[in-house]
């Protein structure tokens, strides 16, 4: 057993800490499903939301959704396999396969496209709207308060293995009644993602990756190179990705990105330790120049740079290591997973993905679209299966994953990967062991929160001549006028 962690997951605003265990993890866990689970929606924008309703609906009123096909029952789903990815479409091949064995009345119809705020807001105000659809971490709790999410809660409880879940991560789909709305299916901590052997030939210690902001900085002066075109760190600022990977920081830094009270939200993100956070990463880039002379960059950006060796150090996610390995072929051996360095806080941010379900579902549709997520994510033969066929296509396995069950049954999973992990799990040690407080997105209009941080980030990486404080502050004043004073 290593000794995972203790880590707290911090829901919903601010108010409640809790610390989460993490049982008998002898190995690092791994993704199972879904895909875009480790960032905010690029296509989010900060529009929107149309039809609403007074109260969730539940599958008990429900009155549409897919229609049975011939004999059987057809479940329509987000997320489909990438077209270009033959790795992805034979996964998505073997798992149905799978759920044949278990429920063979039922057809799975897996569309293209994933989480998009306003494509969705569309699709349910056509009645086009997938039976099943995955969102990142930030979405259930508005979608639950416009109907738009299935009341699932007799069919969750009627899951074998309902009592493992986590009930930290399962109360990111309840509604303040404790009704359960969808299914967490994948979550990640933030962290810093770094080239070991470029920490080797700089002459640090790949065992010892810097664990504050500071040391971040003197790590990145001796690895940036300019004759060899490479950056000490880079760093995220668009497609709301600036915002997400701030929020991070603001919590490694200490505090929260907005507060509540008496029921009126209040946007507090340019407070000092905001301040603090948005002036290193000035500084990092226009004092220290150790930071990519490109700028306005997404994850898809910032992968092949870390892959090529034209980036040392990155805040990601660990699922980037996957998309590292299959997506631009590089040498995983090379490279090592640490906590987010920290600036006072002792924070870091936490978020995941989860199934909802369409409530305008018929009740047979929604049973059928139930099992199919269950037994795709959690099924321990079809698990094992999947992480079988995906070490035998080498596909990365045994990479970090925040934990979603706890018990006999997390044992049970982190036994499977440990068999078939081929990822360099020691790599990992530092993140592992790591004892830092885990905390969720801010809880209310986090896309349009990411989006407006976004300039202030963008502001200071272009600009060696803008202010942190004053970006920060309008920043601030934008969101509170245009956003949080406008909820009703």
């Amino acid at each position: 057993m290593s000794g995972f962690i203790v880590r707290s997951l911090r829901l919903c605003s601010l108010l409640v800490v809790v610390a989460l265990v993490l049982a008998a993890c002898g190995a690092p866990t791994t993704t199972t499903p879904a895909t875009g689970t480790a960032e905010p929606s690029t296509a989010a924008s900060p529009a929107t939301t149309a039809e609403a309703s007074a109260s969730p609906a539940t599958a008990e009123t429900a009155t549409g959704g897919s229609s049975p096909r011939g004999q059987g029952i057809r479940v329509t789903t987000t997320n489909a396999p990438d077209e270009n990815n033959p790795s992805d479409i034979a996964r998505h091949k073997q798992l149905l396969e799978e759920f044949k064995k278990v429920r063979p009345d039922v057809e799975i119809e897996a569309h293209q496209g994933g989480f998009d705020k306003e494509a969705f807001t569309a699709k349910f105000a056509a009645g086009t709207m997938e039976d099943t659809y995955l969102v990142p971490f930030t979405e259930p709790q508005e979608l639950i308060a416009r109907g738009q999410a299935a009341d699932i809660t007799d069919l969750i409880k009627g899951w074998e293995n309902f009592d493992s879940f986590n009930p930290e991560v399962l109360r990111i789909v309840q509604d303040q009644q404790g009704r359960i709305y969808g299914v967490p299916v994948g979550g990640y901590a933030l962290g810093l993602l770094y080239n070991r052997k470029l920490f080797q030939e700089a002459g640090l210690d790949p065992n010892k990756p810097p664990t504050t902001w500071d040391e971040v900085r003197e790590y990145a002066k001796k690895l940036t190179d300019p004759s060899k075109g490479r950056a000490g760190f880079a760093e995220l600022s668009k497609g709301n990705q600036g915002g997400w990977h701030f929020t991070a920081w603001k919590y490694s830094f200490g505090g929260d990105l907005v507060q509540q009270k008496d029921g009126k939200w209040t946007a507090t993100f340019n407070d000092e330790n905001g301040v603090k956070a948005l002036q290193t990463l000035k500084d990092m880039r226009w004092t220290d120049k150790s930071m990519t002379e490109q700028q306005l960059l997404t994850v898809g950006d910032v992968l092949p740079l870390l892959a090529n060796e034209q980036v040392a150090m990155a805040v990601m996610a660990p699922d980037a290591l996957r998309d590292m390995k299959n997506k631009f072929q590089a040498k995983i051996e090379d490279f090592g997973m640490a906590p987010l360095p920290q600036g006072g806080g002792n924070g870091t941010l936490a978020g995941g993905a989860a199934w909802l379900f369409n409530p305008k579902s018929s009740p047979e549709v929604l049973q059928a679209a139930f099992d199919w997520t269950v037994n795709r994510d959690f099924n321990l033969t079809a698990f094992e299966a999947d992480l079988k066929s995906r070490q035998e296509r080498g596909d990365l396995v045994g990479f970090p994953e925040l934990p979603l069950f706890t018990g006999e049954f997390e044992q049970q999973r982190q036994a499977i990967v440990a068999k078939y992990a081929n990822a360099p799990v020691e790599n990992y040690k530092p993140y592992m062991e790591a004892k830092i407080q885990l905390r969720t997105e801010p809880p209310v209009k986090t896309q349009e929160l990411y989006a407006v941080i976004d300039t202030a980030m963008q502001a200071v990486l272009t600009d060696q001549n803008a202010d942190p404080k004053q970006v920060l502050d309008e920043a601030a004043q934008q969101f509170q006028t245009q956003v949080l004073d406008q909820i009703k």
